[in-house]
């Protein structure tokens, strides 16, 4: 054979081979072999980004060719092979796992011979910044440092970051990084342009993304608070502070050096405590410090313990003809800094000199009311009836005077009280020395009033001794009203087949003050002093040793409201009921007074309110009273009644009741008052209450031992301890409580009498912010 042409080969993936055997020509032959897909890799590809411009290519076989994706991986992914040319075009919709898929390529020739080969597609996810927020900055911040972030890309690949230009611009010295870091040291006053926006962007070669962000330059954090007000020993003490700049939603508050009655809320800034009584004129030092995360401010703080205010005032003279002219002199303690007072008690500011003084022109009794100021608490002083401009004055001393003389001065007395009563008309004032007066049946039947002097003895009382032949005053007249009796002793009273043994008092509104009753008597009742429908007050009395054969051993009170202040009753007896005081359909206010040893046959050792009565009683001590039935302390019997802060203790009762007793639909409510070791011999030592009786102990002190409570009644006890309340010496009479009384700081603040501010021993009566339980309270 002879091959005269050219010798040609040619790769296809069909092969065709013409051979012509001895010819003479010049002859092409062609060689064809199975086609090969050359291309060796695919470019990878990122979500969301056009996929680059693939073509994929085959070794010489004849055209045309048909491509084709054997099991379509490509439209998974979001891409397309065009079966004419083989380019594989699209955007990827989703990321392939990390290190690819497969993707088998098919092509067929012209001849119809098939090649496949298998490549590895790689798309990566979609290229996203993940930082949202940016942390907020603060003037003058030295280092500030915060990291962008972003995810996806192209795997490996390094996130180039920069600011958009024209976008906006970052705080004053701070930078972006290309590694996304943006620091540097806050300037002083970048606040001023606060908030800072600007977009940011970051490429991984593949794509470039962008985002919004903001940094806030905040004020820098400081204390803004200068100073403090100064607190008040033994009064709950508040005080804010406050703070401007930094992120105020973040303010975390702390304390330290202080003293340990001093805390401070740490999300609100708000000091408080109460100091401790011994505290004032202290100054403490304690520092205070407030963050918000990024900044500290602290600050150093002076507090001034003082003594709160507390109105106090004299008067000189305090007694006198019109025109008297008086001198007030502030006695107030507790710093005050600011007076108002009023002469009259009319509600109308007189003056607001610490120390003035003021004319009186019109006969009459005078109230004075003193409000006093250290400029963050007040306090008011008003003492009632104080000022009396009188008429005329008339002068008694029995040890010297004579009923012949004028009785207009010391050295033209008059010897005898009802003498001057004769001679006195409204408005006048006698004035009676110290002697022994043996009187008795004393009308007073003018609005005068009756006032004992130390005239021959320095602060000797002038006596009327009725030597049991009769009463020593009766106030009986309509329309008399107001009349004084002030510092006598009225002893041996006695009322025959009556009542009120040394005063008797009817639609009258007498004001019995400083005086000392001894061994008065009563057939009836009130052994001492008998009060019929008016508002009598006695204050500052003592009573010992009176009796009534029926109600009232000292006082007995019908159809009034009296006020009995600040009064002892000492061994008092009533044949009946209430041994010191007894009360029928009255509003009697009770408050600051002892009672004890006194005894009742029937009810109410000390005290029977009786008949609708609807009684307060408030800081008053009872111990060591008796009653041959029930109630040893108090008995309640159709009345209302409330005690607050009030201490029995050792009383007792033949029948039921050690300390109180309740019947007869009465509601007895007492608040932050003991109950300890009474007893009785039939039912509740400490309280008996009869069917469809009440009684209601919140935060008491109670001896709830067996037989601690009596009767069918209802008796609630709330928020009760039922532990020794440790006084310092009971079998003494000093019911005061020890240091490690449990009920010191124990009571409730809002049931503590309304207008009640001192113990029974006249100090202050809340301390350390809480009220005691019982009647004296821990200094």
């Amino acid at each position: 054979m002879e091959f005269g042409g050219r010798f040609r080969f040619c790769w296809w993936i069909a092969v065709a081979v013409a051979v012509v055997v001895g010819c003479k020509r010049e002859y092409e032959v062609y060689f064809h072999s199975y086609p090969v897909i050359v291309t060796e890799s695919l470019p990878a590809g990122e979500v969301g980004v056009a996929y680059p411009a693939t073509q994929l290519k085959v070794a010489d076989a004849p055209s045309p060719y048909i491509w084709s994706d054997v099991n379509n991986t490509l439209q998974t992914y979001g891409l397309t092979l065009n079966a004419t040319t083989g380019e594989i075009e699209g955007t990827p919709r989703q990321a392939t796992p990390s290190g690819g898929v497969k993707v088998t390529i098919s092509v067929t020739d012209a001849l119809n011979n098939v090649a496949q080969k298998d490549l590895m597609l790689v798309i990566y996810p979609e290229l996203q910044i993940t930082t949202t927020a940016l942390p907020d900055a603060y003037e003058g911040q030295v280092g500030y440092n915060a990291t962008l972030t972003a995810a996806g890309g192209k795997e490996g690949a390094f996130y180039a970051w920069s600011v958009v230009r024209g976008s906006g611009s970052l705080p004053p010295n701070l930078s972006l990084a290309a590694n996304g870091v943006i620091s540097g040291d806050v300037a002083p006053t970048a606040s001023s342009g606060s908030p800072y926006h600007f977009t940011v962007q970051v490429t991984d070669g593949l794509r470039i993304v962008k985002a919004d962000l903001s940094i806030a330059v905040r004020e820098g954090l400081q204390i803004t608070t200068t100073t403090l007000p100064g607190a008040l020993e033994g009064s709950a003490y508040s005080c804010t502070i406050t703070a401007s700049g930094g992120d105020a939603a973040n303010y975390i508050w702390s304390i330290s050096g202080q003293p340990s009655w001093l805390s401070i809320d740490a999300t609100t800034g708000e000091l408080s405590g109460t100091p401790p009584m011994g505290s004032a004129g202290s100054t403490y030092t304690f520092t205070v410090s407030v963050t918000d995360g990024k900044q500290t401010a602290s600050k150093r703080f002076d507090l001034a313990v003082n003594l709160p205010p507390r109105a106090d005032f004299e008067a000189n003279p305090t007694q006198g003809t019109a025109p008297l002219t008086v001198t007030f002199t502030d006695k107030s303690t507790g710093s005050p800094i600011s007076w108002e007072w009023d002469f009259d008690n009319d509600g109308t500011v007189d003056s607001t000199q610490q120390n003035p003084t003021y004319t009186y022109n019109s006969a009459g009794w005078y109230s004075v009311k003193l409000t006093v100021s250290n400029g963050a608490e007040t306090s008011t002083c008003v003492k009632e009836m104080y000022i009396l401009v009188a008429n005329k004055m008339w002068y008694v001393n029995g040890a010297g005077g004579d009923n012949g003389n004028g009785g207009t001065g010391w050295g033209d007395a008059f010897a005898t009280i009802g003498k001057a009563l004769s001679a006195a008309g409204d408005y006048d004032l006698i004035l009676v020395a110290d002697a022994t007066y043996n009187e008795g049946e004393l009308a007073v039947n003018k609005l005068v009033s009756l006032i004992g002097m130390g005239i021959n003895q320095a602060g000797a009382q002038p006596v009327i001794d009725c030597q049991g032949s009769g009463r020593a005053l009766y106030f009986g007249y309509i329309g008399v009203q107001n009349c004084v009796i002030d510092n006598f002793v009225i002893k041996n009273g006695r009322a025959r087949w009556g009542s009120g043994g040394a005063i008797y008092s009817y639609w009258t509104t007498p004001h019995i003050r400083n005086c000392v009753f001894i061994g008065n008597i009563a057939d009836w009742n009130g052994g001492a002093i008998y009060c019929g429908s008016g508002t009598p007050t006695i204050s500052n009395c003592t009573f010992s040793g009176n009796e009534a054969d029926e109600d009232g051993g000292a006082i007995y009170c019908y159809y009034c409201d009296p006020t009995i202040t600040d009064c002892t009753f000492r061994d008092n007896i009533a044949g009946q009921c209430g041994g010191a005081v007894y009360c029928t359909s009255c509003g009697a206010v009770v408050t600051n007074c002892a009672f004890g040893g006194n005894s009742a046959n029937w009810s109410g050792g000390a005290v029977c309110f009786d008949y609708y009565s609807s009684p307060t009683v408030t800081n008053c001590l009872f111990y060591a009273n008796s009653a041959s039935d029930d109630g040893g302390a108090l008995c309640c019997d159709t009345s209302i009644a409330t005690i607050a802060n009030c201490t029995f203790s050792g009383n007792s009762a033949d029948g039921n009741g050690g300390a109180l007793e309740v019947s007869m639909d009465s509601q007895l409510t007492v608040d932050n008052s003991i109950l300890w070791q009474n007893s009785c011999s039939y039912s509740g030592d400490e309280v008996y209450v009869e069917t469809l009786g009440i009684v209601v102990l919140d935060h008491c002190c109670v001896d709830k031992a067996a037989g601690g409570y009596g009767g069918n009644g209802t008796l609630i006890d709330s928020d009760c301890i039922y532990q020794d309340p440790q006084f310092v010496d009971a079998a003494n009479g000093d019911y005061h409580l020890k240091d490690t009384s449990p009920c010191i700081d124990a009571g409730d603040n809002s049931l503590v009498t309304e207008g009640v501010a001192t113990d029974l021993d006249g100090n202050p009566r809340i301390v350390n912010g809480t009220v005691d339980i019982g009647a004296y309270e821990k200094q």
